[in-house]
């Protein structure tokens, strides 16, 4: 049956000599696996370039009841996202999240929710002229909710108090164990998790507490997720924003 999709390319592998192996998230059908010819020809109309990423793609491919690995029939771009390819900071972000999000969603279905909260995102970073540098945190805070392992961040009162990363919640008392924010870095998760892409340009971060901050918010996400690594693409973003 030939089934048309909507996907976010999440990463690729070179499969062989002539082949690409392609990690995609589609709106309806959750991960997938997509097999195409090796090839950079401007004119080739799934040309590798264009499986960049977090493109936004719609693709069409016959499906059976045994299929794991899908093969294109047609290939076309959605969105251009001019911006983030011009410039190298957006797309240092943007390779940093399709690192994680290529992690994040090996286990669960998601839903349209999920994809479309994706692409507005992604969308809204393009469009951004300036005043985006927490937008990978701001990105991340809000993940949690799709994820079901958001925390109650509206539990913090006062500077003092510490959150536990490994339980999810607020408290008075220090955490025996090492993960968790206390102090500025608490509240300042606390703002952030609030705000929105619009309204996060309004909170100041050094470049130092935006990387501990990204950090500590990686430790949460490894802590209730399992089969998360290192990320590799972590350096780089902390070389252009921290």
């Amino acid at each position: 049956m030939i089934e048309t999709h909507q996907i976010l390319v999440l990463g690729s592998t070179r499969y062989g000599s002539d082949r690409l192996l392609v990690r995609a998230l589609s709106r309806s059908a959750g991960r997938v696996t997509l097999s195409l010819p090796l090839t950079h020809s401007p004119r080739s109309p799934m040309r590798a370039s264009l499986f960049r990423p977090l493109a936004h793609l719609e693709v069409m491919w016959e499906a059976g009841p045994t299929t794991t690995v899908f093969r294109p029939r047609t290939v076309r771009t959605t969105e251009r996202h001019d911006s983030i390819m011009s410039q190298p900071d957006k797309m240092a972000i943007v390779m940093f999240l399709a690192e994680f999000l290529s992690y994040a969603t090996l286990e669960g279905d998601f839903g349209e929710d999920f994809f479309d909260y994706l692409v507005n995102a992604i969308g809204w970073l393009d469009a951004c002229p300036e005043g985006y540098a927490n937008f990978h945190v701001v990105f991340l805070f809000r993940l949690s909710r799709f994820l079901g392992i958001q925390p109650d961040w509206e539990e913090l009162r006062g500077e003092g108090r510490y959150f536990d990363l490994q339980n999810a919640v607020f408290t008075d008392v220090r955490p025996v164990h090492s993960a968790y924010l206390e102090g500025d870095e608490a509240h300042a998760a606390r703002q952030l998790a609030r705000m929105n892409f619009p309204t996060m340009r309004l909170f100041r971060l050094t470049g130092a507490q935006r990387t501990a901050i990204l950090r500590r918010l990686i430790t949460f996400y490894r802590l209730h997720l399992t089969g998360f690594p290192q990320l590799k693409s972590l350096d780089v973003l902390e070389t252009v924003f921290g």
